[in-house]
């Protein structure tokens, strides 16, 4: 995938859904459904887990902790957002109210008179 630069890759992978579960790996039953208290000590026994439920082990959690990359990255963005912002400042203040989930400061007219439009001409 990264020797095709032009064009879009698909990285197929096979798993088996509700892997590591003795009794109900790689069926439906595993599948947006609890596995009920028997089936998680089960599954803990199986893959040898010996910690609490929501409890990481320091290494493992220190192998997946992405917070300072990510801050990093964050703070990389916040400057090319500024940048962006100085250059293009309505578009960017666009941007800014629909991140914030804002609508436009005339969508209540503009909606009545769509409505209205629909209800002059039904279809």
């Amino acid at each position: 995938a990264r020797k095709v630069t032009d064009k879009p890759s698909l990285l197929m992978c096979k798993t088996v859904i509700g892997f590591g579960s003795p009794n109900k790996a790689g069926t439906h039953d595993v599948h947006g459904a609890a596995l009920g208290a028997a089936e998680v000590a089960a599954t803990r026994e199986r893959l040898g887990w010996k910690y609490a439920a929501f409890e990481i082990p320091q290494d493992i959690y220190a192998q997946w902790d992405a917070k300072e990359a990510g801050q990093a990255k964050e703070a990389v963005w916040n400057d090319k957002f500024a940048a962006y912002a100085k250059a293009f400042p309505e578009q960017a203040a666009e941007f800014k109210r629909r991140m914030n989930g804002e609508l436009p400061a005339d969508w209540k007219a503009d909606a009545k008179a769509f409505v209205e439009k629909l209800q002059a001409n039904p279809a």
